[in-house]
């Protein structure tokens, strides 16, 4: 049997815990930030140590939650859509600019 890649996995396990059902809304950048600083979705790249892992979580838990998030909302507009992925980039650019100015700030 071929076993699953991580990444999607990780994916598939988000993605199951979201209840389709509820009416979309857009995120909050606060929010998302807390999220990804925390450690929601589980990725692969939480289990790497290096300089780098951190962010490259980020990375893949932002890829995850856009990817969710139109999932979700495919009945949505597209302006509605665009939006939301917008949020998504802001809140991924902040937690990694945050993650690297604490790394400066321990130096």
């Amino acid at each position: 049997m071929k076993e699953i890649d991580p990444f999607i996995n990780a994916y598939q396990v988000f993605r199951n815990s979201v209840d389709s059902k509820t009416d979309g809304k857009l995120p909050a950048v606060d929010d998302l930030v807390w999220c990804m600083l925390a450690g929601v979705p589980v990725v692969p790249a939480d289990e790497d140590d290096s300089d780098y892992g951190a962010i490259k979580a980020v990375a893949q838990r932002v890829a995850i939650l856009k990817a969710v998030f139109v999932e979700t909302n495919s009945e949505k507009p597209d302006e509605f859509l665009d939006k939301g992925l917008t949020v998504y980039d802001e809140a991924a650019d902040a937690a990694k600019r945050l993650l690297r100015d604490s790394k400066q700030n321990k130096r």
